[in-house]
């Protein structure tokens, strides 16, 4: 039976996942060393590891060293309180705040690698899909630094087959900064061991840049291999971490090359994750050939097109801009995704350059691209105020299509009249007589006949220098009510 304090504060946390306390809230504080023995004794100990002490501005946590010195010394084992039947029932803050402190005590335990390995495991499955459910192997990955004879022994029972060092070697790998080793394990082993050794070059440290070569050139056969997509992936990745430390144009091309070959699903998120993360290493040509594979991607595959929007992002605004909009109405095109799908693209488009944006709406009006024009109402957004205050002659329109550009924005953007007569009136600044007419003609007969307020507003404050105040103020003179 717990005892009522501890109790009722366990269940407020389990109760109350999710609630982070505030600076005003007030906490307990930590128990004495006498306490803790007697709540580890009791099987109680797992509520109070999920419980918040009172910590003074700055202080470690004399809880967390307190707990630690008391393992250490033999007294409690902090690697088997999950045992206790009140651990199965912590759940959202409660628990976290239990991986928290395991997270800070685990670095400085003295145990076995096999009872905690076994405890990191329980905490990640217990977490579940929480982005901070994989903390402890970083824990776990700072042991091994603190303890390299256990994490030889990890590796070499991960080498023999043993299932819990599988599935922690990569972190031992990656503590021992051992190069060699990890490259043995993706040469030798087909199972999952050849994915440790991937995932080991990340994060790793290499001594020079001749062992960091190697590991890419062991790894860039593997993207180049086509048996397995799931490894194909995953070699992509880790190539590009170990290369982001050594930077080497020729190599990016060539690891590109390999992977835009025949990819995959898995291979096809690596590419998107590579243009979202590693685009500045990426030359014009590499980058342009990432962005064709992964027009690939399945519109289904939603994970994939979010890192892509991601990607896409970080290219506006660089020499690679151009790129990134090919790619985006390429996959527009079909239907099958909106901008929606892009929003951290669509948003920054929005807000961003008033320029770029125009030229991106000329160039879908003028596309004839049913699935593009209606895009771009949300690209404009909700805000029907906003005007374009620009001109079309950069983009070299002959005639015919600057016309047909006025009817499309009519077409698509008539609910939003002001943006509408902007690119109207971008148009009639271009002063070609054969446009002026019939455009004119578009301002007054449908806009002006449907909208007064801020479209009539707009209008009118067009200013007597502008090359299409001319034409406006012809086309309008019939409008009793334009000066009105």
């Amino acid at each position: 039976m717990l005892p009522t304090s501890t109790h009722n504060r366990l269940a407020n946390q389990v109760n109350l996942s999710g609630f982070t306390p505030s600076k005003t809230v007030t906490h307990p504080p930590a128990p004495s060393a006498d306490e803790i023995v007697r709540l580890y004794k009791s099987g109680q100990l797992s509520a109070e590891l999920a419980s918040y002490h009172e910590l003074d501005e700055g202080e470690d946590d004399p809880f967390i060293r307190r707990c630690i010195a008391l393992h250490n010394n033999d007294e409690i084992d902090l690697v088997s309180v999950h045992s206790e039947p009140v651990f199965s029932g912590l759940t959202g803050h409660a628990f976290f705040t239990l991986q928290h402190f395991y997270c800070e005590a685990i670095p400085k335990l003295v145990t076995s690698a096999t009872a905690l390995m076994e405890f990191c495991r329980i905490l990640i499955e217990k977490a579940g899909a929480d982005l901070a459910a994989t903390q402890p192997n970083i824990a776990f990955r700072t042991w091994c630094q603190n303890n390299p004879s256990e994490g030889t022994a990890v590796i070499r029972e991960a080498r023999a087959g043993d299932q819990l060092a599988k599935r922690f070697v990569t972190f031992a790998l990656r503590a021992a900064h051992d190069v060699d080793s990890a490259i043995d394990f993706v040469r030798s082993y087909s199972d999952d061991r050849r994915l440790s050794g991937m995932m080991a070059f990340v994060g790793m440290t290499f001594p020079d840049a001749a062992a960091a070569q190697k590991a890419i050139s062991v790894l860039e056969s593997f993207v180049a291999d086509r048996a397995d997509d799931h490894v194909r992936g995953n070699a992509l990745l880790a190539a590009f971490d170990v290369f982001k430390k050594h930077n080497d144009p020729e190599t990016a091309k060539r690891l590109i090359e390999a992977a835009a070959k025949a990819p995959g699903p898995e291979m096809l998120h690596g590419l998107a994750q590579v243009i979202w993360l590693h685009h500045d290493s990426l030359n014009y040509k590499a980058l342009e050939t990432a962005l064709l594979a992964v027009e690939a991607v399945n519109p289904e595959h939603l994970g994939t097109v979010r890192t892509l929007d991601l990607g896409l992002r970080q290219l506006l605004g660089t020499k690679s801009e151009a790129l990134a909009l090919d790619f985006l109405a390429t996959k527009l095109r079909d239907g099958k995704l909106t901008t929606k799908n892009f929003e951290t693209t669509a948003h920054e488009l929005t807000h961003g350059d008033p320029q770029r944006l125009y030229a991106l709406i000329v160039r879908w009006f003028l596309s004839g691209s049913i699935e593009l024009c209606s895009n771009i109402s949300q690209l404009v957004g909700i805000d029907r105020k906003r005007a374009f205050d620009t001109a079309a002659p950069p983009l070299g329109l002959t005639a015919a299509q600057q016309i047909f550009l006025c009817r499309k924005a009519i077409g698509f953007l008539f609910i939003k009249p002001v943006i509408c007569c902007s690119i109207l009136v971008s148009v009639l600044r271009l002063g070609d007589k054969d446009v002026e007419g019939p455009v004119a003609e578009l301002l007054f007969d449908p806009i002006r006949l449907s909208y007064g307020g801020d479209a009539k507003e707009y209008l009118k404050g067009i200013p007597a220098t502008d090359p299409a105040h001319g034409p406006i103020q012809d086309a309008l003179a019939k409008d009793k009510d334009f000066y009105a």
